[in-house]
C-alpha cells in the first residue's frame, strides 16, 4: 500500500471514530437534556397542582384522608390533568393507586412511590410494548407528615420522534462531512506527495548517474527543506564526479602523451646500437654512442618526470624557455633520427642560418621527433626538406616532405583528441596522440605550429618561435 493510501485510510478512520464519538456524545447530552426539561417541568406542576389542591380541600371543606380516598381522588386527578399532556395519578400511604386521570394501566411498577412515600422525589422511565413512559412521583407533606403522594405519567414518544430526526440529521451530516473530509484529506495527500514522488523519480535518476536534476518544491516544511538538502546533495555529487572526470582526463591525457614520447629515444636507441655492429671507424662507433647516452639519459629524465608527476599529482607540461640556437637544436634532431631515416631510405636538405630564439629544448626536440616520425610513418616520402628562416621577432622551421599528402577537410581532424576521432582508427602504428600534443607544446612555448598538406603534393610543416619570453612559462616558473 502506498503512502498517500495510508494517508488517506489514517484519516478516514481517524474522521470516522470522531464523528461516532461526536454521535454518541450528542444523542446522550440530548436524551439527558430532555429528561432533565420533563423532570423539571413535572416538578413546577406538582408545585402548582399542591397549591391547587390544598385550596380544594379547604373550599370543600374535606380532609386529607378524604382527599386520597377513592371517593374524591379520581376526580381532583381529572381536574389536574385538564389540558396537559400527561397523566396524573395520587397514591395513598399503603402504595395503592386511590386515583387516575386516565383509565389506562396504571403501570405495576411502584419503585418510585416507595421512594415518594419515604420523603423524595423519583422519577423513572419505562417501556411497555414499544413505548418509553416517563413516571415522576412527588410525596404530598402536609402539617409535617406525608399524607400521600402525586404520580405523574408523561408520555416520551415526542422524546423519541426528536432524537430519532436529531439521529437521521446528524448522520447525513456526518456522512456529508465525511465525504468532504475523504475529498480533502486525498486532494491534500496528492499534493504532500507530489514533491516525494518527485524526490522519487530524481533518486532513480541518481542511481544510473544522471545528477542534474532538480526537484521544485515550495513548501517551508520539512519536505521543502527534503528537498533542498537533496538538491544539494545532487549538486555536490554532480561537482565532484565533473571533477574526477576532469583530473582523470588530464592524468590520462598527460600519461597518454608522455609514454608516447618514450618511442622516440628508443627507437633512436635501437638505430644507433644497430649501426655500432655495421662500423669500423673508432670515432663513428664512439659518435653512435654518444648519441645512445644522450637519448638515454633523455628516456631517464622522462620516466623521472613522470614519477615526478604520479607523486605530486601535477600533469601539467613543465616549460622552461631559454636562448637556444634553432639551426644548431635541428641539426642535433637530424643527427639523432638519422638511423630511422637511413632505414626508411629517406634523404634530406637542410637550408637555413643560425639565430637564437626563446624555446626549451626538451620539449622543442619532442616536436621535431614527432615531426620527422609522422613523415616516415605515414607520409610514404623518400625526401625530406628542412628549412630554418630568422624573422624580426619571430624564427621558424619549415619540413616539407614530397609525399602522398592530406585531404584538406582532413586536416583540422589531425589535431583533435583521440576520444573525439571516431572515424579514424587506432592501432599500434598510430595513437592520434602527436600532433596534438606538438601544438599544445608549442603553444605552451609562446610558438605555433601550422599544418598545409595537398593529395599528391606532400605535406609541410611550419613551427613559428618567438624571441620574446613567452607570459606562460615566466608564469609557472
Amino acid at each position: 500500500m502506498g503512502l498517500r493510501n495510508k494517508m488517506f485510510l489514517q484519516h478516514a478512520v481517524t474522521i470516522i471514530m470522531l464523528l461516532a464519538a461526536m454521535y454518541i456524545v450528542a444523542n446522550y447530552t440530548l436524551n439527558k437534556s430532555m429528561i432533565e426539561r420533563d423532570t423539571q417541568t413535572l416538578s413546577q406542576y406538582f408545585t402548582l397542582h399542591r397549591i391547587e389542591t390544598l385550596k380544594i380541600v379547604s373550599d370543600k371543606k374535606i380532609s386529607m384522608e378524604q382527599l386520597f380516598s377513592g371517593t374524591y381522588a379520581p376526580f381532583i386527578a381529572s381536574h389536574l390533568a385538564a389540558n396537559s399532556n400527561f397523566q396524573v395519578q395520587l397514591f395513598a400511604l399503603d402504595e395503592t393507586i386511590v386515583g387516575s386521570s386516565s383509565d389506562k394501566d396504571n403501570l405495576l411498577k411502584r419503585d418510585d412511590i416507595r421512594a415518594a412515600l419515604q420523603g423524595e422525589s423519583a422519577s423513572v422511565i419505562t417501556e411497555r410494548e414499544g413505548v418509553q413512559t416517563m413516571v415522576f412521583s412527588a410525596p404530598f407533606w402536609y402539617e409535617g407528615k406525608i399524607v400521600g403522594g402525586f404520580r405523574y405519567l408523561l408520555d416520551l414518544s415526542q422524546n423519541v420522534e426528536t432524537l430519532r430526526r436529531m439521529r437521521v440529521w446528524f448522520v447525513g451530516a456526518a456522512a456529508g462531512c465525511l465525504v468532504l473530509s475523504l475529498l480533502a484529506s486525498y486532494s491534500f495527500a496528492s499534493f504532500l506527495m507530489q514533491p516525494l514522488h518527485a524526490l522519487q523519480r530524481a533518486l532513480k535518476r541518481v542511481s544510473v548517474g544522471d545528477f542534474n536534476h532538480k526537484i521544485e518544491v515550495n513548501t517551508k516544511d520539512e519536505i521543502g527543506e527534503l528537498a533542498e538538502n537533496f538538491n544539494q546533495m545532487s549538486h555536490a555529487l554532480q561537482h565532484h564526479i565533473e571533477l574526477l572526470h576532469y583530473e582523470q582526463g588530464k592524468q590520462k591525457a598527460f600519461y597518454d602523451n608522455i609514454t608516447h614520447e618514450f618511442k622516440t629515444p628508443l627507437t633512436s636507441i635501437i638505430g644507433f646500437s644497430e649501426l655500432i655492429s655495421k662500423m669500423e671507424r673508432i670515432e663513428d662507433i664512439q659518435e653512435c654512442n654518444h648519441y645512445i647516452r644522450k637519448e638515454s639519459s633523455r628516456l631517464l629524465n622522462m620516466v623521472e618526470e613522470l614519477l615526478q608527476t604520479s607523486l605530486k599529482g601535477d600533469e601539467a607540461w613543465r616549460i622552461r624557455p631559454e636562448k637556444v640556437d634553432l639551426g644548431v637544436l635541428l641539426t642535433d634532431c637530424l643527427r639523432i633520427m638519422k638511423p630511422t631515416l637511413e632505414k626508411s631510405m629517406i634523404s634530406t636538405t637542410v637550408n637555413g642560418s643560425h639565430f637564437e630564439v626563446c624555446l626549451d629544448p626538451k620539449r622543442t626536440q619532442q616536436v621535431l621527433f614527432n615531426m620527422i616520425d609522422n613523415a616516415v610513418r605515414h607520409s610514404d616520402c623518400t625526401h625530406l626538406h628542412f628549412e630554418v628562416k630568422e624573422q624580426e621577432n619571430s624564427g621558424t622551421v619549415r619540413i616539407i616532405d614530397n609525399g602522398v599528402g592530406i585531404a584538406e577537410q582532413d586536416l583540422p581532424k589531425l589535431f583533435l583528441p583521440p576520444e573525439e576521432k571516431q572515424d579514424r582508427a587506432i592501432s599500434k602504428e598510430t595513437h592520434g596522440l602527436g600532433l596534438p600534443l606538438c601544438k599544445q607544446l608549442m603553444e605552451l612555448q609562446g610558438g605555433e605550429l601550422i599544418l598545409s598538406s595537398r593529395p599528391g603534393k606532400g605535406t609541410e610543416v611550419k613551427l613559428v618561435f618567438s624571441k620574446e619570453m613567452p607570459m606562460k612559462a615566466l608564469l609557472q616558473n
